[in-house]
């Protein structure tokens, strides 16, 4: 009897170390590692940000909780509001002190409160900066609000990725509150997605990334007729027409599925990596596509199928690229000599393995995002108050760098002159927030 219950207990074992690496599992795992990822003191002030423009427009009382803040978001919004990129002083150390204590009151609202229970930031920038008739607008509702809403978060994700002071974790939350699946079937909603799983798989996050390019394949594959003028915007495609549009756009969500193939543990998930890279050759091909990307993932598949010679030549090109750094060209170098003299069956060399080709990946990815001038691309799909957009994110990053700046004793002891000539008053200020 013994036996039979330790066959059972085993057998249970085995079946849940199996489910837990089902895809769905998997994504599920994904899900909760996002959420986790985004409990970070630079999400929460750059939320609050948010909160405080969104909210300023808010005519109807919430929750009770809310009305109790709702004039201390009002106050620090129209200082925040006011503030002057051009003379840094406009906000002193001690308005950032006064906003710092401000938000510890409402620490746990901002953070439990979803901001998108609030108008949407167009709508919001209508009452601060827009005409007459603009403030009289009705504001966005159902699923126009959706829709927009959506549109800011995927915009805002992408221009923030490449900021010193808001980054990939900033990037992260936007790409987390936009939810495609609410959006009709288009080339916006495709456009969407592919920019979240670039940054669900830069994140490490590769399951969440391969769920949202496999929708774009889906969607391509069965939608090669549509015109993707926003695309060939995105990417400067300007020189192609839509046919290779499409199979660019098709490549480059090969690429990268493969990508997240490649990284993930199982064996089956590597011989899908391999399909998705030949794929994206093809497609690559067919449109005369030729550069660093191409050459990577040609070395991959060369070294894989021992076709050396291949390999080398394939790496040779590559060492010209302008996305790799001189060390990494000398590893190239050491690469090269390693292939010339590798034996049949022996495994890849650790330099060139999937780390060093995702790093390639990720670069190239970057390299495309930090060309797009956002500013004209919003303005020439006729987005409202894109100046005063960009002018807001720069002030965010002041806001979040200056309030973590300011936000301890410790901290503040380390700013500096401002600090120490401000006076007895200041320093007891100082140390009242960390307490």
């Amino acid at each position: 009897m013994k036996k039979i219950i330790l066959v059972l207990l085993l057998t249970l074992t085995i079946s849940c170390s199996d489910d837990d690496k089902t895809d769905k599992q998997l994504l599920e795992n994904d899900k909760k590692e996002l959420v986790e990822n985004l409990d970070s003191y630079k999400v929460a002030t750059y939320k609050f940000g948010k909160i405080l423009i969104r909210a300023s427009a808010e005519k109807n009382t919430i929750s009770p909780e809310f009305q109790s803040f709702k004039s201390d978001l009002d106050r620090i919004f129209n200082k925040v509001v006011k503030y002057d990129l051009e003379d840094p002083e406009s906000l002193t150390v001690l308005d950032y002190i006064s906003i710092y204590r401000d938000y510890k009151k409402m620490e746990d609202f901002i953070m439990e409160t979803d901001e998108d229970i609030f108008p949407t930031l167009i709508d919001a920038f209508n009452v601060v900066y827009g005409d007459s008739i603009s403030r009289q607008r009705e504001y966005l509702k159902g699923e126009e609000k959706i829709y927009i809403q959506n549109i800011e978060h995927s915009v805002l994700s992408a221009i923030v990725i490449l900021s010193k002071d808001l980054g990939k974790e900033v990037s992260l939350y936007e790409c987390s509150k936009t939810n495609p699946e609410l959006l009709p079937d288009s080339e916006i909603k495709t456009l969407l997605q592919y920019i979240r799983g670039f940054l669900f798989f830069e994140k490490g996050l590769y399951y969440l990334s391969e769920d949202e390019i496999s929708r774009n394949i889906d969607w391509l594959n069965n939608n090669k007729k549509v015109d993707l003028p926003y695309t060939r915007a995105m990417f400067q495609w300007g020189n192609l027409n839509n046919e290779q549009t499409h199979i660019g756009f098709h490549s480059l969500n090969h690429l990268f599925r493969g990508f997240d193939r490649l990284m993930m543990e199982r064996k089956i998930d590597e011989k899908r990596a391999l399909e998705d890279f030949e794929m994206f050759l093809k497609d690559a091909k067919e449109i005369g596509l030729d550069n660093e990307i191409v050459w990577s993932i040609e070395t991959y598949l060369y070294l894989k199928n021992e076709d050396n010679e291949k390999a080398i030549a394939a790496l040779t090109k590559l060492k010209t690229s302008k996305l790799l750094s001189s060390e990494e060209r000398e590893k190239i170098d050491e690469s090269i000599e390693y292939v010339k003299s590798r034996k049949p069956g022996e495994v890849l060399n650790s330099f060139y393995d999937k780390y060093f080709l995702s790093k390639i990946a990720t670069k190239y990815m970057f390299s495309i995002l930090s060309k797009v001038d956002w500013g004209k691309v919003l303005k020439e799909q006729n987005v409202p108050h894109t100046e005063e957009i960009f002018e807001t994110i720069d002030i965010f990053k002041t806001l979040v760098e200056n309030l973590e700046k300011y936000s301890s004793t410790e901290i503040l002891k380390d700013t500096g002159e401002e600090i120490k000539n401000g006076g007895k008053s200041l320093w007891n200020k100082a140390k009242e927030l960390a307490e």
